[in-house]
């Protein structure tokens, strides 16, 4: 494949538009160390998502059939126990949808509608980047809503804001709604022992908890706030890392479901950090009761022999999504001397990317496509080493699909470089 001919041929059509949102205020959540919880979550088995129109949309199917099943905000039911509950929030995995689609929210047993939180950090309008957020940010629900036992939930979204066909539209795959309660609920109970606060660790971290309540343990799963690649696709980079797929962990530290919950981080391309890091537990009991552990704090990441070190995207387009012959880039900028640079991935994370045909750096094609055919996915291409530049590197997705565009969420790739120190 000729990616210089295609380069010339392909032009990427772009309106810079500044949006000015006023929206009101919502607060984002997540389980802090030394917090008590249940999480409940709602999987729409045996379907892998459920869909949600804008209700005033007014276009038709193809044979020109309207869309009605999907405007309607379906009562979604999910049981939840309020026994002793202090606060509540609602965290969301879903697609963005179609480019613009805004207005996406939720309401609880027929009450206000909440806004679901949207990536941060976008130059423009959030909406108007391809985004997948996965479970890492939750909103503040107000505990009089809800009720100690089946609670009715809905989904809506408004109109497209930028990029417009007349087509808002997004997919949910799952919500958890996350109950915290008073400590005299019984509760797992425990403490970090491995690493310690102030402990100087390496590659492959040995992780150990030390349990100390009564309750059977399900499992454990170890959390850092560090800076890596942004997996749950908020936009930040630095953060406690994970994301959820159907209300389970992903892409943490780790997780040990057998005593004595000794784990191994395996951290050879977690970037260098310029900041000390923070680890705490997440400990689950066989009833589903879920306590965070203090964290330890100020651990710092040394390698004696190497280095890796993390660069990001920037011009990253709106709408970066290809289709019917055309391509789109972004550039990423590594400042450093690669002379003694010995491996470098590019990771990504991507929605439909199966339907793109070139995807690569610098004018050479590292695959034809990859992940999945409407779905998100997260892929990770070595790169070769001659491949890399001093200063700008541009990252390029080409597809000639008359089907569904290969998008390139936000906050776009990323290039790991490994050097030796």
């Amino acid at each position: 494949m000729d990616i210089n001919r295609i380069t010339e041929e392909s032009s990427m059509k772009g309106i810079t538009l500044f949006i000015v949102l006023v929206v009101a205020a919502t607060v984002t959540a997540q389980p802090q160390p030394g917090e008590i919880f249940k999480e409940f979550v709602y999987d729409p088995a045996p379907a892998l998502h459920f869909s949600q129109l804008d209700p005033n949309c007014t276009r038709t199917f193809d044979d020109g059939s309207e869309m009605p099943q999907l405007k309607k905000s379906v009562v979604r039911p999910l049981n939840l126990d309020l026994k002793e509950a202090i606060r509540a929030e609602v965290s969301v995995e879903y697609w963005g949808g179609h480019s613009g689609t805004a207005d996406q929210k939720f309401r609880v047993n027929g009450n206000d509608w909440i806004m679901i939180p949207q990536p941060h950090n976008t130059p423009t309008a959030p909406q108007c980047y391809y985004r997948t957020m996965l479970g890492n940010e939750a909103v503040n629900v107000p505990l009089p809503q809800l009720r100690h036992g089946v609670n009715e939930f809905q989904f809506t979204c408004g109109a497209q804001i930028c990029h417009n066909f007349n087509w808002g539209f997004f997919w949910v795959y799952s919500f958890t709604v996350r109950i915290y309660y008073k400590s005299s609920r019984p509760h797992p109970q425990g403490r970090m022992q491995s690493p310690v606060d102030g402990e100087t660790i390496g590659d492959h971290t040995p992780l150990q908890v030390a349990i100390t309540g009564k309750t059977a343990i399900k499992q454990v799963d170890y959390i850092g706030y560090y800076n890596d690649f942004d997996w749950d696709g908020n936009g930040v980079f630095t953060e406690w890392q994970f994301q959820t797929q159907y209300g389970v962990l992903r892409h943490h530290m780790a997780v040990s479901t057998c005593p004595p919950y000794a784990a191994d981080w395996s951290n050879r391309w977690i970037p260098d950090q310029s900041g000390q890091m923070k680890i705490m537990a997440k400990i689950t009991d066989v009833n589903g009761m879920c306590y965070t552990t203090p964290a330890v704090e100020n651990i710092t990441l040394v390698r004696a022999e190497r280095s890796v070190k993390m660069y990001t995207a920037y011009e990253v387009p709106e709408k970066f999504g290809v289709r019917v012959g055309t391509m789109m880039t972004c550039n990423i900028n590594i400042p450093d001397d690669i002379s003694k640079a010995t491996a470098a991935r590019l990771v990504l994370s991507t929605w439909s990317a199966a339907h793109a045909d070139a995807i690569g750096l610098n004018n050479k094609m590292l695959a034809e496509q990859l992940g999945c055919v409407h779905n998100y996915s997260f892929d990770n291409l070595q790169v070769p080493i001659p491949l890399l530049k001093k200063g700008i590197n541009t990252f390029f997705i080409y597809s000639d699909t008359h089907h569904h565009a290969a998008e390139v969420n936000w906050p776009g790739p990323v290039l790991l470089v490994q050097y030796a120190n």
